[in-house]
């Protein structure tokens, strides 16, 4: 999804900025976006790491919080978000994670929740591996972002994630930076002899504070290269940033926010795209009903003239007309009686969106009028786990049926996440 299309705010180094388009400017405080937004942090408290756990992948987490503390890396309670977890073999788990003090993880979650909007929450590390696995290679692979005195380091494959660490200079000087990047190389020769790997590439994302590129040493064996950029305005200055298009790559599925909160905002973000479809629908249905009105004056003209030549007729000839030289005319004014008491397609379809729940996605719509009942079919797909799919499936039936439907049959299949229907009303006509 394009940027054109999306609003960013972003947390960096303890300091807050908002993008829109090609322009990023400081903000205060989170209060001060409007509308729907992706919030990326480095969360400069979290630590990230990879680990490997004797458990199953479920209670994976557990073991990496009780393992944290143990290791006196943490002295207080933390919250763990997994990015990534892989069972390797019997009850060992690989897992990939995020950990931060768990009030500051509350704190992050609170200030997405009081925004009148919806707000997406990011940490960087979720961003770094979407990079990682973007680039589709089977050789391991180095992402790099280096902001202000600080430098994110990812290293792995779209499939395993060797190392992850953040490393930090004293300060923003020339010396400290070129420093800070002789570390970043001494650890990557580690991580290669450690896990008997070799670097493909490595790619480098790049900030408004970032400064130039460093050089690497002639001897390298991988190819060093920076990340797609963009022209980003910033205090009247032009900067080429690059960390924004990898924001750019993301999908939703990196968020750290609740399931109830990605379907808020994807809700917000596709209730102009529902609203056309309602205004075409609806006018779809005015034409639909002014041309029903339309053929019913005509055809309740042509019965008050009918009535009127039996009127003559009957009145003129009594005896001299038999049944079946009217058995034409009966037939029609079978047809209006037909006509007049059966109920417009609108009024079956509002029936029947009075029935649907929201997540019940019809596919299929068939309506039949037969001469003394109608007959509906129904066949769609709910996009909700089975318990709440079947309640709104069970809600469904009751309420036609309390609007005068016969059920005729019916067949419900779900998926886990996704389930089916099959539903065949009548109706009678009075």
């Amino acid at each position: 999804m394009s940027r054109k299309k999306l609003a960013y705010a972003i947390e960096l180094d303890g300091n807050l900025y908002r993008v829109s388009g090609n322009r990023l400017e400081r903000i205060v405080d989170l209060k001060d976006l409007e509308g729907d937004y992706w919030f990326v942090s480095d969360m400069q408290e979290a630590i990230s790491r990879t680990m490997t756990v004797e458990v199953e992948p479920k209670y994976a987490e557990l073991i990496v919080d009780r393992n944290l503390r143990e290791s006196g890396d943490v002295d207080e309670s933390v919250t763990v978000i997994a990015h990534r977890k892989k069972r390797k073999d019997g009850k060992t788990t690989d897992i990939f994670f995020s950990a931060l003090p768990s009030r500051l993880y509350h704190y992050y979650i609170d200030q997405t929740h009081l925004h009148e909007d919806s707000i997406l929450l990011f940490p960087l590390s979720s961003i770094l591996y979407g990079v990682l696995k973007r680039i589709r290679t089977t050789k391991p692979v180095c992402v790099i972002f280096q902001h202000n005195r600080f430098a994110d380091l990812i290293i792995g494959t779209g499939k395993k994630v060797y190392y992850t660490n953040r490393f930090v200079a004293f300060d923003d000087g020339e010396e400290q930076i070129a420093s800070l990047w002789g570390t970043i190389h001494s650890n990557i020769q580690e991580v290669e002899t450690d896990n008997r790997i070799q670097l493909d590439q490595i790619i480098l994302l790049n900030w408004i504070d970032s400064g130039a590129p460093p050089d690497w040493p002639e001897n390298t064996t991988y190819r060093v290269r920076a990340f797609e950029s963009e022209e980003i305005h910033f205090n009247d200055d032009i900067h080429h940033i690059s960390f924004l298009k990898a924001i750019d790559q993301q999908s939703a599925a990196g968020a750290i926010s609740s399931k109830m909160d990605k379907a808020r905002y994807y809700a917000g973000r596709f209730t102009s795209f529902g609203l056309a479809v309602f205004l075409a629908v609806s006018l779809l249905l005015l034409v639909g009903n002014f041309w029903y009105r339309q053929q019913s004056d005509f055809l309740q003209q042509k019965l008050q003239t009918l009535e009127t030549k039996i009127a003559d007729i009957q009145i003129n000839s009594p005896n001299t007309i038999s049944l079946e030289e009217l058995d034409s005319s009966l037939a029609f004014l079978k047809d209006l009686s037909f006509y007049r008491h059966a109920p417009a397609y609108k009024t079956v379809i509002n029936d029947m969106a009075d029935g649907f729940a929201v997540d019940m996605v019809l596919e299929t719509l068939k309506i039949d009028y037969t001469p003394d009942e109608i007959l509906v079919e129904a066949f769609g797909r709910i996009r909700a786990p089975f318990k709440n799919a079947y309640k709104g499936y069970q809600r469904c039936l009751r309420t036609l049926t309390g609007k005068g439907y016969f059920l005729t049959a019916n067949h419900f299949d779900t998926e886990i996440r996704n389930s089916q229907f099959l539903i065949k009303f009548g109706k009678k006509l009075q």
